[in-house]
């Protein structure tokens, strides 16, 4: 009984240190390409859906309405950003690694900044 008891618990916490958190539907981790890829050229994919994979850099401390993929890039790191409140990134995900599935639209900086490009994502899972 004790040695079942034991196999159990010890099962769940390997269950439980590799489980992900999602948002959204599911990400089709196949399709994705890092977000270097992307920024490669960020004009090819706008208005186009993307799975994107990055290491997080940071979250938003407010309301966790985005978070910013780290890119080895002049154009890095590359936001992922949602509407308040839609999803909601803990702030326990930064440096951790992320898919992300959504469009890719043209973020406009103001006048005195070139436009960005961030990621409008429907689904999103970080690997804990």
């Amino acid at each position: 009984m004790l040695k079942t008891l034991l196999a159990v618990t010890i099962a769940g916490l390997i269950f439980t240190a590799q489980a992900a958190t999602l948002f959204g539907a599911a990400v089709d981790k196949t399709a994705a390409i890092p977000v270097e890829q992307l920024l490669v050229q960020p004009a090819s994919y706008q208005d186009k859906v993307v799975t994107l994979s990055g290491k997080i850099d940071s979250v938003c401390s407010k309301q966790g309405c985005w978070m910013k993929f780290t890119a080895n890039s002049d154009q890095g790191p590359f936001r992922i950003k949602v509407r308040d409140g839609d999803m909601v990134f803990p702030l326990s995900a930064k440096g951790k690694t992320a898919y992300a599935t959504g469009t890719v639209r043209l973020w406009p900086q103001g006048e005195d900044e070139p436009d960005a490009y961030q990621l409008y994502p429907t689904a999103v899972e970080i690997a804990d």
